[in-house]
């Protein structure tokens, strides 16, 4: 079977997944009850990213354990991921190929963060530079002969990646807040995704928001884990690597929606203006206002998109 080169948008050329080998792999979803697309994408993830939560946490102790229990939401999508795409290939041939080890590295580093308890500064200096060298490893080969235009759309995808970064480290002590703004902006970048034609990602980004989902489980009405680096560099990391593809290699995919999506991570400041108090009860109904206040970019993403697909 012949396998193609193509390019992305801006300059990487990549290996074009065969049609035949396309539909093979989707084809997977229609068999066995572990093929099931609502239990691949969102039923198995949930519960992974529930039991796994709880055993991170048990496996790294009291001291260590509740800081890189959000661990278990990467691990738990990394386990969807070989359900749904198989083991991917060493070297990766295929931007699909290079999620999961961007997710993998994403994690380690996060992890290695959490548990040593590195300085906030350190925090600020490596997030960005990480989300950096993820960028840059999906776009090999390729990025070095970049021209212009190509190295403005790869510093534009960066830029906002490092200001949703910004607004989650900001809400990092506000309980749920950071994991609620991941979960609706996965479930968010799965439905443009699907408007678009690209199935795989959709159906991974609404795995990424179930597994965050169950992470949540632990964490309402009453914050037990903190938001730390494993999170933000695992599901953080997998969600700007599955933005990235969708904007770098799908070409049906609207770019002003997926643009549209970044404003759920500022969804926040409006929804301090709903302040609900310091009741018990006021408390655990403030990740649903926020949920809800996110929902809005979300919508007017999907919408446009939806118009842009039809014109």
């Amino acid at each position: 079977m012949r396998v193609g080169i193509t390019y992305s948008k801006t300059c990487a050329p990549a290996v074009q997944i065969p049609a035949s080998a396309q539909r093979s792999r989707e084809a997977k979803i229609e068999n066995g009850f572990f093929d099931q697309t609502a239990v691949q994408s969102a039923l198995l993830p949930a519960v992974l990213g529930f039991v796994l939560t709880g055993a991170v946490r048990l496996a790294n102790g009291r001291d260590h354990g509740p800081r890189v229990a959000g661990a278990a939401v990467a691990l738990s999508f990394a386990a969807v991921y070989f359900l749904i795409n198989g083991v991917p290939s060493l070297p990766p041939l295929s931007p699909l190929d290079k999620l999961v080890y961007g997710v993998a590295g994403g994690l380690v580093l996060g992890f290695f963060l959490d548990f040593t308890r590195v300085a906030t500064f350190l925090r600020w200096l490596l997030f960005p530079a990480g989300f950096a060298a993820l960028l840059y490893w999906l776009e090999r080969p390729g990025v070095e002969s970049a021209g212009a235009w190509a190295l403005a759309g790869l510093g534009a995808l960066w830029l906002a990646s490092v200001a949703a970064l910004w607004r989650l480290e900001a809400e990092r002590q506000a309980g749920l807040n950071p994991v609620i703004k991941l979960l609706i902006a996965a479930l968010g970048l799965a439905a443009v995704a699907m408007l678009g034609g690209a199935s795989v990602i959709a159906h991974l980004s609404v795995a990424l928001a179930a597994a965050l989902f169950g992470f949540s489980l632990w964490n309402w009405p009453t914050n037990v884990f903190p938001y730390g680096a494993a999170l933000l560099m695992g599901a953080g990391g997998a969600l700007f690597l599955l933005a990235s593809i969708a904007a770098l290699y799908e070409k049906a995919v609207s770019l002003p929606a997926l643009a549209l999506l970044l404003l759920v991570f500022f969804a926040d400041l409006a929804a301090r203006q709903m302040y609900l108090g310091e009741s018990r009860a006021a408390r655990a109904a403030a990740p649903i206002v926020l949920a809800a206040v996110c929902c809005v970019p979300v919508l007017g993403a999907v919408a446009l998109a939806h118009f842009l697909a039809i014109s």
